[in-house]
């Protein structure tokens, strides 16, 4: 009778303790005594039964949302304005410029502060931006100046919260759950390339762009109360970031630096944000000055460059991890560049909408093999400042997309985006040779 009920007693504890088994690693303050439910073994979308994790994912949504028609509506104003390209892609580059000097700041605070409030500091930050160019829009005194000012105070506030909103994924899943939730955060940013540019052409087609942008801030007014609603289950360790800013920041880079994985994987990030990258910085001269389809025709090119970005994201879930990050990056991105190319030179609109969505696919393809290899091989107490590196080395892309402006005032915006297209080839092609050799050469050194 006794020995029956301390069995009963302990299959019931071991049951219990199943249900409510933690995920916490070691060095870290708090555990995630949340239940864990059941996922059916290899479901990519497992991780989406977690609503902590859908409402981080709609409010990025909402956020990205408004931020995509912004930037197509601030794009295609900035060339009703001055009618130069080199000034339409000076939006883009204005909005990346802030990351060169920033992100890695924003690395070493999403390390020390609370992820969280960073990130809805932002979104605020970002609301009261959109309303403040609505209003100039409104009174009918805009500037070419207006629109790269905003540009720059998005760019700032970005590069400050950039790696606290990706780091704070950590967070909010399992640990088994990570690969897979960091690759559908990506979908939040590209799932808003479709509605966006849908939205923000529409309404600068039939009302006008001042409508335009007043919608996009009605739009991140969700995110604030999804952000503010959050409850992540930990923090990183705040204790292995004492020191000063500086000290963290150089604790980051060299982490980043002494892995050589990490290394290629920043090298590749150079490689794709200087060349295929910023092709959609000029697509509003593609669609004014090359396919002469206006603003219409802009949206449905981003419209598609979505759905191509999108699907990008959704092939590296299915793919998982059955094929190396290596492989998959080259592959990506020798797609992505060819497919430019013959973007570049399409004469007729149907194939441009064609390779437009390839070009993003495989674009966002790379990007997010990229980004999943980098925060799955971070520990989670210096996440943020190995996040904030390659945030870090994607604000180069202003350079690669003020070369292109630069290349189409000068050849056109055709001849343009086939060099770089061209460029960006071998720069795969050769990131992918020098990995190799690089390992090969350490592997004889060990032996």
């Amino acid at each position: 009778m006794y020995r029956g009920s301390t069995g009963v007693l302990a299959t019931a504890t071991l049951r219990m303790l199943h249900r409510h088994r933690t995920t916490q690693l070691p060095g870290e303050t708090a555990p995630n005594t949340r239940p864990v439910r059941r996922i059916r073994r290899g479901h990519p979308l497992g991780v989406l039964r977690n609503h902590q994790y859908r409402r981080y994912w709609v409010a990025g949504f909402a956020t990205f949302t408004g931020f995509n028609m912004q930037m197509l509506i601030r794009g295609w104003m900035m060339y009703e304005l001055t009618s130069s390209p080199l000034m339409v892609t000076m939006v883009t580059a204005a909005m990346m410029m802030p990351m060169l000097f920033l992100s890695l700041v924003g690395g070493a605070l999403a390390d020390r502060v609370n992820r969280k409030k960073i990130t809805l500091i932002s979104d605020v930050t970002l609301l009261a931006s959109f309303v403040a160019l609505f209003l100039v829009s409104a009174a009918g005194i805009m500037a070419p100046w207006h629109i790269i000012a905003i540009s720059v105070i998005n760019g700032i506030t970005f590069s400050l919260a950039i790696s606290a909103r990706q780091a704070l994924i950590s967070g909010l899943v399992h640990r088994e759950q990570l690969r897979t939730a960091v690759v559908l955060s990506s979908t939040t940013y590209n799932s808003a390339q479709i509605l966006g540019p849908a939205i923000g052409g529409a309404i600068l087609s039939f009302l006008g762009a001042t409508w335009a942008l007043g919608v996009s801030a009605v739009v991140v007014i969700p995110a604030l109360f999804l952000y503010a609603s959050l409850k992540p289950v930990h923090q990183p360790d705040s204790s292995k970031s004492q020191g000063s800013i500086i000290e963290n920041i150089r604790a980051g880079l060299s982490y980043a630096y002494s892995n050589s994985t990490l290394r290629f994987l920043m090298l590749g990030t150079m490689v794709m944000v200087l060349t295929v990258g910023p092709f959609q910085s000029l697509m509003p001269v593609f669609a004014g000055e090359v396919l002469k389809v206006g603003s219409g025709g802009l949206s449905v090119l981003l419209l598609f460059a979505g759905i191509g970005a999108i699907a990008g994201s959704l092939s590296v879930v299915i793919i998982d991890d059955k094929i190396g990050h290596q492989k998959l990056e080259l592959v990506f991105g020798m797609l992505a560049a060819a497919s430019l190319l013959a973007f570049a030179l399409s004469p007729w609109f149907l194939l441009s909408i064609l390779l437009v969505g390839v070009t993003a696919f495989a674009t966002t393809g790379y990007m997010v093999v990229n980004m999943t290899v980098v925060q799955v091989m971070s520990p989670d107490y210096i996440r943020g400042r190995v996040v904030s590196v390659r945030f870090l080395v994607i604000g180069l892309m202003p350079f690669g997309a003020l070369s292109m402006g630069a290349l189409a005032e000068s050849y056109g915006a055709s001849t343009a985006v086939a060099i770089v297209a061209g460029v960006g080839a071998l720069g795969f092609a050769g990131v992918q040779i020098v990995s190799r050799i690089f390992a090969t050469g350490t592997a004889e050194t060990q032996a």
